[in-house]
Order: structure tokens, then C-alpha cells, then sequence
């Protein structure tokens, strides 16, 4: 036997700002349609829960629900949501920083100097993503020298060769 206890907090469970399907409720509950349905309509005469005709099925709802608890199960959501897009861009930041280094060691001449604008290409990316991206990896890692045909402008002279610190 059901008891009104269970369903209620079905539909608290299955409840996210719109009425619960009948057909969810009896899936999530796994017992017989007749016996929930005399259930439902008990609790909808008793004033606990409202009906509501939806296209060709009936959606029940709880009529002293609690609409915070939906409001911070959203937020949780979204919070989720953004630290596992902070953590895939940090990853994807510290792929292109190693990226960085390995064809700094690939590029750099026999004195350990490199051109930003070799680096930048054999990476394959854009002037612009490039030196966004990156341009706080360099000024921490590197040492700038002027010349070069691109890099940072300083002072108005062109750093496009840099080298790394300790070498």
C-alpha cells in the first residue's frame, strides 16, 4: 500500500518548478497505476496536491512546496556547472603553457634565444590568442629582448625574442 508520505516526496524529488507527470511518479515508484491513482485523487480531495490536465495526461503538484529548496538545487546545479568549466579551461591553459614550452625548446638557437613569432606559428595559433593566452606565462618564465618582426611593444620598441630565465 502507498502511503500519501511516499508520494509526496516523489514529487518533492521529481518537482523542478513544473507539475510532476503522472507516468513519472508511477515510474519512480514502481507500483500499480490504479492504486496511485486512488491515491492521488484521495490527496487532491484532501487539499494537498493539485491536478493539473496537461496535453493528454494528467501532472500533480504540491501545493505547500517549498519553492527555496528548488531555488538552491538550481543554484547547486550552476555552481557544479561552473567549477567544471573553471576546471576544463585551466586545464586547457596549462596544456597550451606546456605546449608553449616544448616548442620554445624546439625553436630556441644554440644561445637559448627564440623569436615569439616562430613559437606562434609552429603552435598555429592567431597574433591575437596567442599573446592573450599567454602572456602571462612568458613575462613570468622569460626574458624579452627587442627585435623581432611581432611581440609585446614596450616603451615603443618591438620585444619579439625572449629567453628563458635561469639558461
Amino acid at each position: 500500500m502507498l502511503s500519501e508520505d511516499e508520494i509526496i516526496a516523489t514529487l518533492k524529488e521529481l518537482y523542478d518548478g513544473k507539475p510532476v507527470a503522472f507516468s513519472k511518479i508511477k515510474r519512480k515508484l514502481k507500483c500499480d497505476g490504479e492504486e496511485l491513482l486512488n491515491v492521488l485523487e484521495k490527496m487532491e480531495k484532501s487539499g494537498k496536491i493539485r491536478k493539473i490536465e496537461s496535453g493528454g495526461g494528467k501532472a500533480y503538484e504540491i501545493l505547500e512546496i517549498d519553492k527555496t529548496d528548488i531555488i538552491l538545487n538550481e543554484i547547486r546545479e550552476i555552481k557544479d556547472e561552473i567549477r567544471k568549466l573553471q576546471e576544463y579551461i585551466s586545464e586547457k591553459k596549462k596544456i597550451s603553457e606546456d605546449a608553449f614550452d616544448a616548442v620554445y625548446d624546439k625553436v630556441k638557437d644554440n644561445l637559448g634565444y627564440a623569436h615569439l613569432q616562430a613559437i606562434r606559428i609552429e603552435l598555429g595559433m592567431d597574433k591575437e590568442e596567442f599573446y592573450s593566452k599567454l602572456k602571462r606565462h612568458i613575462e613570468d618564465n622569460y626574458d624579452f629582448i627587442a627585435g623581432g618582426e611581432e611581440g609585446y611593444v614596450r616603451k615603443g620598441s618591438i620585444y619579439g625574442i625572449i629567453k628563458r630565465r635561469g639558461e
